[in-house]
Parts: structure tokens; C-alpha cells; sequence
């Protein structure tokens, strides 16, 4: 039994010994393996769990990070500064440009642009394609009517073609084209242009006006004159902003430039721009042979024959080549006749008008317009200025004696005719301007009693101007004193028939010609011409002095006709004449919408419009 448990304590203590062993090898082992020589093995693609990563590694893989980091930055620069010169050499030589026939064309280098007034594309210093109105320097201004209609058509296709390279749509370009002050941001204004260095070897040079006329006062009055007497306008510099209205026309009528005159400068006005009126083509030859021989635009005379001097700016006109008629945004705007389709058009009217309201009230702000350039323009020059004072005063004096209103009666015939449809193809009758005329004197106050109504047997005091001298002999208006007699318009019966020569073969002598009829647009172009030469073609010859001269007397007769009218307690005429529009704006917006402006054109007339 002892030798079986002796046996058994051996074998334990052997067991404890040898697991005592194992332990001790166990713990001592990873010390072991840590002091033995690395293995020959390729490294780890990990790091060592545990192992801090040397610090000299790191900063060596930044500081290559940072060197191709640089490189990379420095070769983006590079690439950069090099496409950016190529953009600026682009900008200043790319230029394209639409020919009247609406051809576009590609042009390299400055010696190649247009050599006539035209729009044309640019690409500017960021590659963006602009346009603007390009002018030569040499050109002949102002420009012809034809010529301006030409630009703004061409130009609303540039603006158009423009935008759709930028990616608009034609539903945004119509919608924004219809906006009166719609600023076009493809547009570049030529002062910008050329400042840019896109439009180069252009020097810019104002324009100065010096007014002559026969009135004393203003004779040896001139811009620079009148800006040095001012203490805020000792160096005048070019205007910011202007607007230049220029008198030329294919239109022989008086009234129409009279309109558009007017809503120029109450445009002007309500844009805050400097305004100007340029008559060069309207009373001197252009420069140009070519123009002299194939147009008529010497249309009246001078400003300063019919008007005092307009009221100048405190600055300097801008050089002929920075104005233009289109776009409207532009920063010195030029309108003309031949402009107003797109200066006062139907984004005009819809801009400056009420739709929802009755005719005229829609027209409100436009006869404001009107009205403001009338009181700052229609200031009749010498002598007709003294004789319409004289005028008035008279009529005063027999109004006072005689009693009754002054009842102011003008009748359009000649080229004019009515809107109402049952006339359209001759004139309304007489009567039924006199019938107007007494209508409205019922309706008239009492002079010296604005409350009382004129008893209904009031006989008015007509005053009458018409453009057919056979108005004046009629029998409804035998009693009706003439608007004035300072320049009367003759007819044939005025003066005695030529006497033909005897002898079988003779030399033709021309008949008298008058004003029968009233005034046609063709009588008005052959004046001052023999009447074979005035059947050949009209508007093909320069006028001779004495053909302005006709003319003169002829404007200045029209003028003083509404003058004195539009003094009378009421006006009665046809609004279908443009003299009847003038007339209303002459007497005032509250006479128009009252009883002091009367319009005897029926069907299809609208009341007071301005222009048609």
C-alpha cells in the first residue's frame, strides 16, 4: 500500500514539475522571439500591430506630396495665364458682323471692320460673345432715314441672334423684347467697347452746336457760351446720358415731327438724359455727294426759323459715332422719324400706357410727355413771336366786345382723310364742324363766371385755319374770322392766268398753281420747281433756296395757325388730322378729357392719340 501511494506522490510531483515547466517555457517565449534576427521575409504591405510609424518616413512622403502639390498648382497657373492672353488677343480681333442682306460674316483684325454703320459681335476679355453699334468715324452724320430703320432692324436680329448663342430661348427673347426697359447684358455700349481696347484707333470728340437766328437776343448766343456762364459748368465734359432727336424725314408734314419732337424731349426728360436736336440735314447739304444727289431731306429750313433756341444741357454732346437708335438702353440715344416704330412703339405704349382704361385715359402719361416737351419747345421765333402776341391781344379786345366764345375750327383735307368709314375716301362735311362748334359753346362757362353756363343762344366767334384756301370762301363759315393773316395760302383764283403767246409754235408757259384741295405731300416736294421737273420725281433733287424758302413760309403758316387756335376757349377739328392731336396737346389734358377739345371724326376714331 505504501509502495502503490510513494508511487502515485513521484507521478504527481513529476506531473507538477513538468506543468510547472511548460508555464515557465510558456511566458518566456514572445521575449525570446523578439530577440531573435528578423526573418529574411519580403516586409509587410501592413504595419505591425502596435507599431508607431517612423516619424523620418512621414515627413519624407509630405514633403514629396507637397512638391508635386506645388507643380501640379504651378502648371494650372501656367495653362490659365496662357489660355486667358489667347482669350484677351480674341477679344480684341474677333468680330462679326450681319451685312444688310442678312449675311453674317467673320472678320480678323481691325483694318477689316464694316465700312458702313452696322452692328456687329465681339468676343470680350472673358470669351463671352457681346454686341454693340458700330459707326465709322468717316461716315456721314446724321445718317439717312432709311439707313437708322436699317439699323434698328439689324440690330433687334444681332441682339436676337446673340442670346441664342448665350442659350436662351425664343420665348425669353420675346418675352424681354417686349420690355420697354429691358437692359440687354449681351449689349456693350461703344464708350465700353473701346475703353475695353475692342473697338481701337477711335479718338472720341464732342460735339459742339452753336444756335443762329434772327432774333437779336439769341444771335450771338452759342453752347459754349451759354456753359460758361454758369459757375457748376466752367470745363463742361461729355453728357453721362443723352438723347439726340435728329429733324429729318421722308414725311412732308409739319405736325408729326411736331409729335415726336416733343415726346423726345419728355422722354428725355423722364429718363434723365441731356437732350439735343440735330437739324444739320434738315436745312444744309451733307457731305456726301452721294446723298446730295439721291435724297431730299432738306425738309423746313433751320430750327431757329420757327423755334427759339431749345433749352441747352450743362454738357457737351457725345461724338457722332456713340449715338444710335437701338437698342433703348443704349447710353446716348438717337431718335429720328424713321425710329419711332422702335423708340416709341408698341413697347412704348405699353409701357407708358393704361390698356384697362377708356380712350384717351389710357394715354394719360404720354400726353404728359407731350405736353412737357411743348411747354419747354414750342417758343415761336421772330417775327412771328410778336405778331401772335399782337394777334391774340386783338382777338381778346373783340371778345370782349362782341361777347360769345372764341371757338377755334381747324379742317384737314388735301392727303388727310377721316377714319370714319362712310368719309374715308373724301372729307367730312363742313357743317359738321360748325354744328360742333355751337354744341360746345352751350357747354362753355361764362367768361368771369366759371360757374355759369353760356346761355344756349350763344354765338360763337369762329376762328378758322384749314390747308384748302376754298374752305375759307364756303358759305357755312362766312362769318368766320381767319386764324391768322400773316402767311395766307393762295389758290389759283388768286392770281391771273398766264397769257400764252400768240404764234403757233411757242415756248410752254407754266399754269399758276395753288393750294386747291388742301396739302399734298407731292405739291409740298415740287415747290420752288418747274412743274416738268416736279412731275419727273419727287424727293430726287436738292431744293434750291427758293424751294426752302416756300417751305419755310408754308411751316411757319401752320405754326401759326395752331398757335393762335390753341389760345381759343375750345378747339374743334378731326383727330384723324395729326394738327388736331398737336391742337390737343396745346390746350391741355383737362380740356381734352372736358368740353375744350372736340373731335367730329365718328366710326373708328378713338378720341385724342398721340402718335398714329
Amino acid at each position: 500500500m505504501q509502495a502503490k501511494a510513494s508511487a502515485r506522490r513521484v507521478s504527481c510531483s513529476r506531473s507538477s514539475i513538468s506543468s510547472v515547466t511548460s508555464d515557465s517555457t510558456a511566458r518566456h517565449s514572445f521575449p525570446v522571439l523578439l530577440e531573435s534576427p528578423p526573418s529574411p521575409r519580403l516586409p509587410s504591405l501592413l504595419p505591425y500591430h502596435g507599431k508607431k510609424p517612423s516619424s523620418y518616413r512621414f515627413r519624407r512622403s509630405s514633403h514629396y506630396f507637397i512638391k508635386a502639390l506645388s507643380g501640379i498648382a504651378a502648371i494650372g497657373l501656367l495653362v490659365w495665364f496662357i489660355s486667358t492672353t489667347n482669350q484677351f488677343d480674341r477679344a480684341r480681333f474677333d468680330i462679326s458682323y450681319l451685312t444688310y442682306n442678312g449675311e453674317r460674316h467673320e472678320l480678323i483684325g481691325d483694318n477689316y471692320l464694316p465700312k458702313e454703320p452696322m452692328p456687329v459681335a465681339l468676343t470680350d476679355h472673358n470669351g463671352r460673345t457681346r454686341w454693340t453699334v458700330y459707326i465709322p468715324e468717316n461716315q456721314d452724320v446724321p445718317l439717312t432715314p432709311s439707313v437708322y430703320a436699317d439699323l434698328c432692324s439689324q440690330s433687334e436680329d444681332m441682339a436676337a441672334h446673340v442670346a441664342e448663342m448665350a442659350g436662351y430661348g425664343t420665348l425669353h427673347i420675346h418675352k424681354h423684347g417686349s420690355d420697354y426697359y429691358h437692359v440687354d447684358k449681351n449689349f456693350m455700349d461703344v464708350k465700353e467697347a473701346e475703353g475695353h481696347g475692342l473697338l481701337t484707333g477711335r479718338k472720341a470728340k464732342p460735339q459742339t452746336r452753336s444756335w443762329k437766328s434772327s432774333d437779336p437776343i439769341t444771335n450771338t448766343t452759342s453752347t459754349e457760351d451759354i456753359l460758361n456762364t454758369t459757375e457748376d459748368a466752367k470745363s463742361p465734359e461729355v453728357c453721362e446720358r443723352s438723347l439726340t432727336y435728329v429733324l429729318e424725314s421722308s414725311d412732308a408734314g409739319f405736325g408729326h415731327t411736331l409729335l415726336g419732337l416733343w415726346l423726345a424731349y419728355g422722354l428725355a426728360v423722364h429718363e434723365k438724359r441731356a437732350f439735343f436736336i440735330d437739324d444739320s440735314h434738315w436745312y444744309g447739304p451733307p457731305s456726301s455727294p452721294k446723298i446730295q444727289l439721291t435724297t431730299d431731306l432738306r425738309a423746313y429750313g433751320t430750327y431757329t426759323t420757327f423755334f427759339r433756341p431749345p433749352p441747352l444741357p450743362l454738357c457737351l454732346s457725345p461724338p457722332p459715332h456713340h449715338k444710335f437708335p437701338y437698342p433703348h438702353s443704349a447710353r446716348h440715344l438717337l431718335v429720328s422719324a424713321a425710329t419711332h416704330p422702335w423708340t416709341f412703339g408698341a413697347a412704348f405704349t405699353s409701357h407708358f400706357s393704361s390698356p384697362h382704361k377708356p380712350s384717351p385715359l389710357r394715354q394719360k402719361h404720354i400726353f404728359a410727355l407731350l405736353r412737357t416737351g411743348h411747354d419747354a419747345l414750342f417758343h415761336l421765333a421772330s417775327p412771328d413771336a410778336d405778331y401772335l402776341s399782337q394777334r391774340l391781344s386783338l382777338l381778346s379786345n373783340q371778345r370782349r366786345s362782341a361777347g360769345g366764345p372764341l371757338i377755334g375750327i381747324h379742317v384737314r383735307h388735301g392727303d388727310r382723310h377721316p377714319w370714319e368709314a362712310q368719309y374715308r375716301e373724301s372729307y367730312l362735311p363742313l357743317e359738321r364742324y360748325a354744328d360742333a362748334a355751337h354744341a360746345l359753346a352751350t357747354q362753355l362757362p361764362t367768361p368771369g363766371n366759371a360757374s355759369a353756363a353760356q346761355p344756349t343762344d350763344a354765338t360763337p366767334r369762329v376762328l378758322l385755319a384749314s390747308d384748302d384756301p376754298e374752305v375759307y370762301s364756303s358759305p357755312v363759315f362766312a362769318t368766320a374770322l381767319r386764324a391768322q393773316e400773316q402767311i395766307l395760302l393762295a389758290s389759283k383764283t388768286s392770281f391771273p392766268a398766264p397769257q400764252q403767246p400768240l404764234q403757233p409754235i411757242h415756248k410752254f408757259v407754266d399754269e399758276s398753281a395753288g393750294w386747291e384741295g388742301g396739302f399734298y405731300k407731292d405739291v409740298f416736294w415740287g415747290l420752288g420747281r418747274a412743274a416738268k421737273t416736279a412731275r419727273r420725281g419727287v424727293g430726287r433733287e436738292r431744293p434750291g433756296e427758293l424751294a426752302l424758302q416756300l417751305r419755310g413760309l408754308l411751316g411757319r403758316s401752320y405754326l401759326l395757325d395752331l398757335a393762335v387756335l390753341g389760345r381759343a376757349d375750345a378747339v374743334v377739328c378731326a383727330a384723324s388730322s395729326v394738327a388736331c392731336r398737336v391742337l390737343g396737346v396745346m390746350v391741355g389734358w383737362e380740356g381734352v378729357v372736358g368740353i375744350r377739345w372736340g373731335d367730329v371724326d365718328g366710326d373708328g376714331a378713338e378720341g385724342w392719340v398721340g402718335l398714329v
